[in-house]
């Protein structure tokens, strides 16, 4: 990348004296417990994942659910978009089948709902979100979904909440794999393989795939009122993910997991503009992350570096070549403390250094340096009660943000009933291109932070009944953002950002999670959430429009409901999946609105044994079953009724 090596250089050297120094007091600060004391804290600790103990240990008081148990059958031969779409509260926006899909949740923009792989956050330095779409599910065993703000435990960005990704842990003893080849309407073709191999020292991963699709589906065009194929929305991608672990010593773990990701997508225009768009897309990612870790008798330190690259090529009809590089560098280190049978103790630190490189940033790359100190404590106060409280600083560049603190807390009101609470505040940074950004718009180098408050109420219930499991979740939450930032435009040509209001996200989320099983042969699980939301502009500063004063957000939906039921029998399953998603508003005074609309998917799959090592599975699919004509994003048509077959060979 252009001229990122000496200042990258200087700058990881001083991380990681930074970081050693660290690493080294949050070793020997604390006292030590005798190990007869502490024998069964040795054994939690070994089990804690090296990635991310920050989500199992301090987040108890915080709703969190996972996605996965789900979406099984589905997620291999899906992307992370469309995975959250159906089986989750994410509100997705999407432009189109092959267009860009970012999250959103609890009423915030695309921006404040990060994704973390591994512990590390993969927003982009540039635009602040991450293309769900080139997200291959298949690389993915674990994903969950946290919700509200995260400032304390996370840091810059996790206004609406977090989404995590994560590998399974070390692979088991012995030679295993699987092999899956899937097919589908309108051109769509990948392949994915899956080898891992592991001792009692070492293990090793590796997936590779390839996925092709045309997408030239027929749609009716409501805007130009005639039957039309969609041109110029196919999509090329492929990538491998490696993944070895090492154990050191008795109690010391390593682990290195590189993904290398190749994408190459057309992106069609909007439906109504009469042309066929010809504009294009390559997207490059490298990410590299390396873990390290210490249990000992009372405590355990965890250390990671990250390396992240992304080298993004725009083309279309009336432009050269656009060439964007961006490249991250991470490094944290924190320790967990067992101080008795009741609390624990999370203190740490992480440095971030981005730098990005595009045309119209000028001559100078644009860069930024993030040191972050956290600490987060998790006690329980009564036999049904506990807390957790956390504090975050960071100094950007020569200045400090606002300190992040959070305060949760959980009461189990008897053996299947939680009550929970937590407030917390978050800050989201502005991105290069808000900053930097020339030619006729143009960034805004006095843009503030966005920062705001969120706080929720929930109950949970968790009752078993012999062969019956039920889980139950409802959540009332609110959030006050300030400083909200937006791009209006300017005075002649052009558009620029300002932070030009408050906005006041509030609503409910509900779940119902429920698993009958009859005998070793039959099982019934069934799924369902829905989520309202009310997002408005509660106050409009200089720049802003008026009329937009108490409006919703647009493309905010108030209502969401999606809901899976499937049966299980000897080695059939059958399933079906439902999503409803209410009216969304396209422009800001609220006028123009774009109509909800509902979808069906059913799916069929079959297991065969062919040996106490050899599996053999079919899944099937058929989707939006209605054929029903919908818009995630105006004038961006999605497929109607279209079918998925999978064949998939697991060995072990």
């Amino acid at each position: 990348m252009r001229g990122w090596q000496s200042y990258f250089s200087i700058n990881l050297a001083a991380g990681q004296a930074w970081l050693v120094w660290l690493m080294l007091w949050l070793g020997g600060t604390l006292p030590h417990r005798s190990l007869a004391q502490l024998s069964d804290t040795v054994k939690i600790l070994q089990n804690i994942e090296v990635t991310d103990s920050r989500l199992q240990l301090f987040s108890s008081s915080d709703q969190v659910s996972e996605i996965l148990p789900q979406a099984t059958g589905y997620a291999a031969s899906n992307n992370l978009g469309q995975l959250l779409m159906k089986y989750s509260a994410v509100n997705v926006r999407s432009y189109g089948i092959s267009g860009l899909s970012t999250a959103s949740l609890r009423g915030s923009g695309s921006n404040h709902t990060p994704v973390f792989w591994e512990g590390i956050n993969l927003q982009s330095s540039m635009n602040g979100s991450l293309d769900l779409s080139l997200m291959p599910a298949f690389f993915l065993d674990e994903v969950s979904l946290q919700h509200g703000s995260l400032g304390a435990l996370y840091g810059a960005g996790t206004l609406g909440g977090a989404i995590h990704l994560r590998s399974a842990q070390k692979p088991s003893s012995g030679t295993s794999g699987k092999i899956f080849q899937q097919l589908g309407s309108f051109g769509e073709r990948q392949t994915g393989v899956q080898l891992q191999y592991g001792n009692q020292q070492s293990a090793v991963r590796i997936r590779a795939f390839h996925r092709q699709a045309d997408n030239n589906f027929p749609y009716y065009n409501i805007y130009r009122v005639r039957l039309e194929e969609r041109q110029h929305a196919g999509i090329h991608q492929r990538g491998i993910l490696t993944e070895f672990y090492h154990k050191l010593a008795e109690r010391q773990q390593f682990e290195v997991k590189y993904w290398l990701q190749d994408n190459y997508v057309e992106l069609p225009g909007v439906a109504a503009a009469g042309v066929t768009n010809r504009a294009t897309q390559a997207d490059l990612f490298h990410r590299l992350v390396a873990n390290w870790s210490l249990t000992n008798e009372n405590h355990q330190i965890r250390a990671k570096t990250a390396l992240l690259g992304h080298q993004l090529d725009y083309s279309d009809n009336f432009s050269e070549n656009a060439l964007s590089e961006a490249i991250s560098w991470v490094a944290e280190v924190e320790s967990t403390f067992f101080l008795d049978e009741k609390q624990w103790l999370l203190v740490g630190g992480n440095h971030t250094y981005e730098q990005a490189s595009v045309s119209s940033y000028g001559a100078k790359p644009a860069q930024r340096n993030r040191t972050s100190i956290f600490v987060s404590y998790q006690t329980q106060l009564y036999d049904r009660l506990e807390g957790s409280i956390g504090l975050r600083e960071t100094l950007i560049d020569r200045t400090w943000s606002p300190i992040l603190p959070s305060l949760s807390v959980a009461y189990s009101t008897g053996k299947y009933w939680k009550l929970r609470t937590k407030i917390a505040r978050s800050y989201n940074l502005p991105t290069f291109n808000d900053l930097y950004w020339s030619g006729v718009s143009r960034g805004n180098p006095d843009l503030q932070p966005e920062s705001g408050w969120g706080t929720d109420l929930g109950v949970e219930v968790k009752p078993n009944f012999n062969h019956w499991k039920l889980q139950g979740n409802l959540t009332a939450f609110s959030n006050w953002f300030d400083n909200w930032l937006q791009w209006v435009p300017r005075a002649g040509v052009g558009w620029s950002p300002v932070n030009v209001q408050q906005v006041w996200a509030r609503g409910l989320e509900a779940t119902l999670e429920s698993q009958y099983t009859f005998d070793e042969n039959l099982t019934l699980q069934c799924w369902g959430l829905y989520s309202f939301t009310r997002s408005t502009k509660e106050a409009i500063k200089a720049g802003g429009n008026p009329a937009t004063l108490n409006q919703q957000l647009i493309y905010t939906p108030y209502h969401q409901g999606k809901a899976s039921a499937s049966v299980r029998y000897q080695r059939w399953e059958v399933g079906s999946t439902t999503n409803l998603i209410g009216q969304q508003f396209t422009e800001e005074t609220n006028i123009q609105l774009l109509p909800g609309y509902a979808t069906t998917d059913i799916s069929l799959a079959y297991q065969w044994f062919i040996h106490d090592r050899h599996q053999l599975s079919v899944n099937s699919s058929l989707n939006n079953i209605f054929n029903h004509a919908y818009e995630v994003r105006q004038g961006y048509p999605m497929p109607g009724r279209h079918y998925q077959i999978s064949i998939i060979y697991q060995f072990n």
